[in-house]
């Protein structure tokens, strides 16, 4: 699994070069656009009401893929924009399973917002083994800021060695969410009633707009807790590989789901979260 880990690292760094590149791009784009009252968010499409798709994110999502296929030929990929296999599928039964979101935070990748990373989460059978979260254009240096690790290596950012946080209730805490693109769909779940709950009794309740991201936050110590629902493996794979290899705790907002493939999670530095979960029960 460690040379797995290691080619992660590594091609995450090389893909992140790219995907760099690609955001300095958009973003003179968008000053262009702007300036001359054109339109400001070419060369992308919608999935969904909300849910945007660039070229880039094919883009990398080739890149990756083709990386693993030479890598690691017998392994198994599923990938959120369909380049291995139709979006959601595995494209084979295999032990080792690459999980991939090129660009988790399109939304914020195309309105020039940094808050986007490359996330590659690796399971072997069901469980997951480890992760990498990469921002480009978060950490004030060059490559951004890598988080990476496992269950069996622990978590890091870059070269530095991260730790849930040690904060033991929910008034001091900064938690993080987010909000399902098909929120308008008839029965769906808005997560307005536990934003509202968690924004009385928290410090502080931040909605940045990556899970890979918030996850990876959690790991770091940054937040103490991160919910959302209406999630995809590839968006929580690698994320929920960082906050157990960080000493966090992973669970999910309804019993009986899992927090992998049920589309929602739950994830705390271990103290917070029965007490926010509560919240959420009453």
């Amino acid at each position: 699994m460690r040379s797995r880990l290691d080619f992660a690292r590594d091609l995450a760094q090389r893909t992140g070069v790219v995907l760099s590149r690609r955001f300095e791009e958009r973003r003179d784009e968008l000053a262009r656009a702007n300036l001359e009252s054109g339109n400001a968010a070419p060369h992308t499409e919608f999935k969904g009401r909300r849910e945007l798709v660039t070229e880039v994110d094919r883009e990398i999502e080739q890149l990756l893929v083709d990386a693993i296929r030479t890598g690691f030929p017998g392994d198994a990929i599923l990938a959120e924009e369909g380049v291995a296999s139709p979006r959601g599928q595995k494209d084979r039964e295999a032990r080792f399973v690459w999980v991939l979101d090129p660009i988790d935070g399109t939304t914020n990748f195309v309105h020039g917002h940094p808050s986007f990373s490359i996330s590659i989460g690796l399971l072997e059978g069901e469980d997951v083994a480890c992760g990498v979260v990469l921002a480009p254009a978060l950490g004030g240096r060059d490559g951004g800021e890598c988080y990476w690790g496992g269950p069996a290596v622990g978590a890091y950012c870059n070269d530095r060695r991260i730790a849930v946080s040690r904060t033991e209730h929910l008034r001091d805490a900064v938690v993080a969410t987010g909000f399902s693109y098909g929120r308008n769909e008839p029965g769906a779940d808005t997560n307005i009633q536990r934003f509202a709950a968690a924004l009385m009794e928290a410090r502080g309740i931040r909605r940045c707009g990556s899970a890979a991201l918030d996850l990876a936050f959690v790991a770091a110590g940054i937040y103490d807790a991160y919910w959302e629902k209406g999630l995809a493996p590839y968006d929580v794979a690698a994320g929920i590989a960082l906050v157990l290899g960080a000493g966090g705790a992973i669970d999910v907002l309804e019993r009986g789901a899992r927090p992998l493939w049920d589309g929602q999670v739950l994830a705390s530095n271990g103290c917070v979260g029965a007490e926010l979960a509560a919240l959420f029960d009453r």
